[in-house]
Formats: C-alpha cells, sequence, structure tokens
C-alpha cells in the first residue's frame, strides 16, 4: 500500500487582501511554496460566501470553504471564531498532517503540528497600538497560541530577537523567513511606461519619495523637519512627494502630512500624491533619487526593499529590521534624530550609490528562497 499524500492546509484568512502586509506575504508565498513541497497536497482554507473565492489559488493550491459559527458577529469575534474554532475543526475533518498560520493568530489548542508567522510585535511593543481592552486580550490570546505552536516563523532577525525575548519562547524554535516584494518590482526602462507614470501623477524632474503608511511609527513627522533642515541649507534639492493614502484630516491619531508640510512651511517643495496603484509603484520608484523611510519599528520593511528593487537607494532609520533590508547600500540614520537625517539626505544625494549594488542587495530576498525554507520546517515536523 501507498503511503498517504501529505497534507499541509493553510489558513487563508488574508487570502484577497494583497494591500495588507500578511496579505500580501500570503499572496507571495502561495505562487511557491507547493514547488518546493513536491508530493504533498497544499489546500488554502477560506470562509465560505467570501468574495476571496473570486481570488483563483496559484496552481497546486487548493482551495476549500468554511462556515463560520451562527453566533460570530461583528469583526472581531467573528475573526476569533475563525482562528480558535473553525480552523481547528477543519484541520481534523481535512486530515491536515501540518497547519499553517500565515500571520499571528494561531489556535490556541492545535489539533496538529501548527506553524505561526508573527511579522511583528508593534500591538505588544508600541503604545497605543493596541490600546482598548478587547484588543489586549486578543494579543494576550495569540501570544499564547504562539508559544503552543510547533514552530514560529519571522521576517527578521530584529522580529526573531522580540519574539525570543517578550514572547519567551526558546530561540531554536524561532525561525527567520525573510520576505520579497509582493508584486514584481525592478527598474522600468520602458520610456513610454515611464512618461505614463510621470504624467499621471505630475512628477517633476528629479524628486525624493516617501510611499508608506501615517500611523505614529511611520515617523513622518521627522521625515518633514528633516527635508525642511537639508532645504535650508541646500535650497535646490529636488522636492519630496509624499506618497500613500492620507488619513482622515479629522483623526488625529494619525501624522497628516498637510498640516505638518504647512506648519513647517515647505508647502512648495512637498507634494502629498495619495494613493499610488500597484502597477504604477515601479515606476514611481524608478523616476526617484532618494527613498527616505525614517520608521521606527518595522518587522521587515517592504517600501525600503520594493525601492532598491527598481534601482533606487533607500535611506532608512536604524530601527527594528531596516538596516538587515539595506544592508551595506546606504548607511542607517540613527532613530529620531532630525539633523542626522537631513545630513544623510545630503549625502546620499552628493554620493549616489551604485545600482549594481542596490540590485544585488534587493536580490537575496526571494519567495523561492523563503518557501524553501519553510517548507523545510513543514517537513520536520512529521
Amino acid at each position: 500500500m501507498s503511503e498517504r499524500t501529505r497534507h499541509l492546509l493553510i489558513n487563508g484568512w488574508f487570502w484577497g487582501q494583497p494591500a495588507t502586509g500578511s496579505g500580501q506575504y500570503l499572496h507571495g508565498l502561495l505562487h511557491h511554496l507547493p514547488a518546493a513541497l513536491p508530493g504533498w497536497r497544499t489546500t488554502l482554507l477560506i470562509p465560505r460566501l467570501s468574495e476571496n473565492v473570486r481570488n483563483i489559488p496559484p496552481p497546486g493550491v487548493e482551495l476549500a470553504e468554511a462556515d463560520l459559527p451562527a453566533y460570530a458577529r461583528g469583526a472581531r469575534l467573528i475573526k476569533l471564531a475563525w482562528e480558535q474554532r473553525v480552523f481547528p475543526s477543519e484541520c481534523r475533518r481535512l486530515q491536515a498532517d501540518v497547519a499553517f498560520v500565515p500571520y499571528w493568530g494561531s489556535p490556541l489548542l492545535p489539533p496538529c503540528p501548527t506553524l505561526v508567522t508573527i511579522h511583528d510585535l508593534i500591538p505588544m511593543l508600541l503604545d497605543n497600538y493596541a490600546a482598548k481592552p478587547t484588543a489586549r486580550a486578543y494579543t494576550w490570546l495569540v501570544a499564547q497560541s504562539a508559544r503552543r505552536a510547533a514552530a514560529v516563523l519571522t521576517v527578521s532577525h530584529s522580529a526573531q530577537e522580540d519574539i525570543v525575548r517578550h514572547l519567551r519562547i526558546p530561540p531554536e524554535r524561532v525561525y527567520v523567513t525573510y520576505e520579497a516584494p509582493g508584486t514584481p518590482h525592478a527598474p522600468v526602462t520602458d520610456a513610454a511606461e515611464l512618461q505614463r507614470v510621470r504624467s499621471a501623477y505630475n512628477l517633476p524632474e528629479s524628486y525624493l519619495l516617501y510611499l508608506g503608511g501615517f500611523d505614529p511609527r511611520k515617523n513622518v513627522p521627522l521625515l518633514l523637519q528633516a527635508y525642511g533642515r537639508a532645504l535650508r541649507e541646500r535650497p535646490g534639492i529636488p522636492l519630496l512627494l509624499i506618497a500613500g493614502r492620507l488619513p482622515d484630516p479629522n483623526d488625529d491619531w494619525f501624522d497628516d502630512p498637510r498640516s505638518l508640510i504647512a506648519e513647517l512651511g515647505i508647502e512648495g517643495h512637498v507634494r502629498t500624491l495619495g494613493f499610488v496603484l500597484d502597477a504604477d509603484k515601479p515606476a514611481l520608484y524608478t523616476l526617484a533619487s532618494l527613498f527616505l523611510f525614517p520608521s521606527r519599528y518595522e518587522g521587515f520593511g517592504l517600501p525600503p526593499l520594493e525601492a532598491l528593487s527598481c534601482g533606487t537607494p533607500a535611506l532608512v532609520s536604524d530601527g527594528s529590521s531596516l538596516p538587515e533590508v539595506v544592508g551595506d547600500t546606504l548607511a542607517p540614520v540613527p532613530v529620531d534624530d532630525e539633523t542626522a537625517f537631513a545630513d544623510a539626505i545630503l549625502r546620499s544625494l552628493d554620493r549616489p550609490t551604485d545600482h549594481a549594488v542596490l540590485l544585488a542587495q534587493a536580490a537575496r530576498f526571494t519567495w523561492t528562497d523563503t518557501a524553501a525554507i519553510i517548507a523545510r520546517i513543514i517537513q520536520a515536523q512529521l
């Protein structure tokens, strides 16, 4: 009698949500994991009647659906029921040999060896990111569940250190599996495509670029202050473009760049682009002289890697994982040091980094390599 085919069941809660970090991770990984697990059956489990069913999984991945319990009402309770009741139950019903939860939300009572990916410990380490009692309770729950997982994956050595220290999980059970760009990024050489994006966003001939969020850890006020300082020292530096979906002006938790730009009196030198389509990002990065990303904390930090992949140097802070992403391309700047960041902007413009060095650093991060590492961890659970 032949041996039963081994079965991997993946929690697909974030399937069809490539705009989220966890969704981008899931989508990128699924295109490569089946090839790294020859002879295995790989199934992606999603909620029944979810619009995500319209997103067809890549070859080698089966799609399964499961019902949410009738009592689940409200976003938090629905997600909790999915993670703690539905997914474990389906692991048993579908006879999963190994389960994989590609975000921080594994079952407290895992029915089989379970891998969980913890991208970062933002809810635990940063003030006001999980301030409500329900959010704190959820963070406590998933911290307990992670300790019961067979293996914990994370996306940088910095995040690994946080997990070992704060979740008290033995380091030999925490594996670094780097992320990679969710969609292909490479220097755009097609003149028509470059002109299309330049016209669509009315881009100046040369510019500095920030693309990301506006929550406090992103440090957008320091970015604007440092740029203002650099501008005073050298009035002829390129314009700064701020890309990303702008926050509601009435939500004072986010740092609204529009009001900050006005307060600093740099309106003529800084422009906001708002939401940028994924298809336009490679050209936007390619045309930039320098990418700026002074975030205080990142589990990984995809935007700097996307910039490097397009041949654009990325100036980052030295907090958390960002030095791992940029490597030796540009020296990171101390977190929250406005003067040092301003000086580094001018220095980077004066001494551009060789494109070959930038592309070589970006090439270190691939989904093929990440899938191969995860596949070995999965196979080691048997």
